[in-house]
């Protein structure tokens, strides 16, 4: 009865969030309360560090930092999505580096032909490798051939090196390395559409309109899913 009273509640809430009406009022309480609340003066340097690159993005102004519990992964997701007044599990998402283990070259700079990308994608989603080396080839045009791509997460280790942060702390903004960033198409669906991805910080978690966040990194956006 209570898990039947809960699902209830969890649709009526996501329903409510979805609605056109509501988003421009969504997103006006989003941004100021984004604006009217600093970062805490305790947060991990890394952590500062994502502040710092938003800044220079000019988007600290829509970002809204959180620090959540030392065992948020082992909840389930809706838990995590109330504990951060997410609209819905859907706006929770991941930032995942991959490599391309059969580049001819180790670059970064071409973004159309990189070694490595950074993909978002949402955790109720998964990845299709498929799709993903499908949309990269695609960027040229598929002049380069099918065995020069093969796309896998990249190890833990190269991850840390390119972008300076630890597993499920992978933020895409303030990186080591400007890695080319790829968002699932599903993503930019969301309503309201705002997601939460990690802050530099296992701890922290950081939300921003998708639309800014578009705007100032001029990423790529796939159907990967």
């Amino acid at each position: 009865m209570e898990d039947t009273t809960l699902q209830l509640l969890i649709k009526q809430i996501t329903t409510l969030y979805s609605s056109s009406k509501l988003e421009p009022f969504y997103l006006e309480h989003f941004t100021r309360k984004a604006r009217n609340t600093k970062l805490d003066e305790s947060a991990p340097e890394i952590v500062k560090k994502v502040e710092r690159a938003c800044n220079e993005l000019g988007i600290r102004n829509v970002s809204r930092f959180y620090k959540v519990e030392s065992d948020y992964y082992e909840w389930e997701l809706q838990r995590r999505a109330f504990r951060l007044v997410a609209p819905s599990i859907d706006h929770l998402c991941k930032s995942v580096i991959f490599e391309n283990t059969r580049c001819i070259h180790d670059n970064i700079d071409d973004p159309l032909n990189s070694k490595y990308y950074c993909v978002i994608v949402q955790y109720v989603g998964s990845i299709n490798t498929q799709k993903l080396m499908n949309f990269v080839r695609g960027l040229k045009n598929k002049s380069i051939s099918k065995k020069n791509y093969n796309f896998r997460v990249a190890d833990a280790e190269k991850s840390i090196e390119l972008t300076g942060f630890e597993n499920n702390g992978v933020s895409p903004i303030g990186m080591n390395q400007k890695l080319p960033i790829i968002v699932a198409k599903s993503i930019t669906e969301l309503k309201p559409p705002v997601f939460y991805l990690g802050a530099g910080h296992v701890d922290w978690k950081l939300a921003l309109p998708i639309k800014n966040f578009i705007d100032v990194t001029g990423c790529l956006i796939a159907d990967l899913v």
